[in-house]
């Protein structure tokens, strides 16, 4: 077979069969499901339009990929951003075939579809309260919140929470207890000093976990599942997922007057274009905003009120 006939799904699986020996070290779990299922798709689209078992890389026209995206939102039922994501690991697929002369033009040079900003949900200091106070009905769901709670007040994502191990938690300079890791999805420093509510939770979890771990962490879909009960009981109405607890960090950090550029650092972000999407102003925020003007203008307004 010349390399004009090799096909795109042929290329994709060979791809995919050489990621999978980097997974665990140079690329993640979740980007290696992440490109076969595009592969999948992508092999189920060409089967179902052209009725063939593959399309010649030297044969893809943004016509191609335009096809592929309705077919993604129509027949799959795909979210936008969902569509987004896989279009770019496709792209990525693309670009290393351009790479080794497989095939000529870039089709996505005409092809347009942006990321939709949603709203990111989080919780208010009531509400992480509530779920405090809320009866726990298992010794899963005590420790599923507790995770949660402590990722709501460190910025720690699921995965991040789960590699956390003994050695990362430290005494700063500051003669501070802090976690000391990397992010695994970015790979960037992400340092977080300890505050009272995680220092409790790890003392309360403290050498029950194998392998020098600092927590015993359940399964994300088991987390979720566990927090969407809790929200029920207590009266949260936003979907509960642990994500959830980054969020409401990053909003109550900056609600409470934390600095965007030292929440991108605690974040672990490697722009801070990604951490002004958490930048909402919540009525609380507004209020106290206000409050704050108030007082200062204080003489002011009663200087002016005497004179109306």
């Amino acid at each position: 077979m010349s390399k004009k006939q090799i096909g795109i799904v042929a290329f994709f699986e060979r791809h995919n069969k050489e990621f999978s020996t980097l997974v665990g070290y140079r690329r993640s779990k979740t980007t290696y499901a992440r490109y076969r299922i595009v592969c999948k798709h992508l092999s189920t689209y060409i089967k179902a339009t052209c009725k063939k078992e593959d399309v010649p890389l030297a044969d893809i026209r943004t016509s191609f990929l335009n096809g592929f995206d309705a077919w993604l939102r129509k027949e799959c039922r795909l979210a936008p951003n969902s569509v987004w994501v896989y279009m770019i690991s496709f792209k990525r697929i693309l670009a290393m075939a351009r790479t080794e002369g497989l095939t000529g033009g870039n089709p996505f040079a005409a092809y347009v579809n942006r990321y939709t900003r949603v709203s990111r949900g989080y919780l208010l200091e009531d509400e992480l309260l509530r779920l405090m106070d809320v009866p726990v009905s298992t010794p899963m769901e005590e420790r599923v919140r507790d995770l949660f709670l402590f990722a709501a007040f460190t910025g720690l994502s699921y995965i991040d929470i789960k590699n956390l191990r003994e050695e990362n938690v430290q005494k700063f300079f500051d003669g501070n207890w802090w976690i000391i890791t990397h992010r695994q999805k970015t790979r960037v420093e992400s340092n977080v000093r300890l505050l009272a509510v995680p220092l409790r939770i790890i003392d309360k979890y403290r050498g029950e976990a194998s392998d020098g771990r600092l927590f015993s962490v359940p399964s994300n879909n088991c987390c979720n599942k566990n927090l969407q009960r809790l929200a029920v009981r207590c009266g949260i109405r936003i979907r509960l997922t642990f994500h959830v607890g980054r969020h409401t960090f990053a909003t109550l950090a900056l609600n409470r007057g934390m600095p965007i550029e030292t929440l991108s650092r605690i974040l672990g972000h490697t722009n801070i274009s990604t951490t002004q999407i958490y930048a909402k102003i919540t009525n609380q925020k507004i209020s106290a905003d206000l409050a704050m003007l108030s007082e200062n203008l204080s003489p002011v307004e009663k200087s002016l009120c005497q004179r109306l």
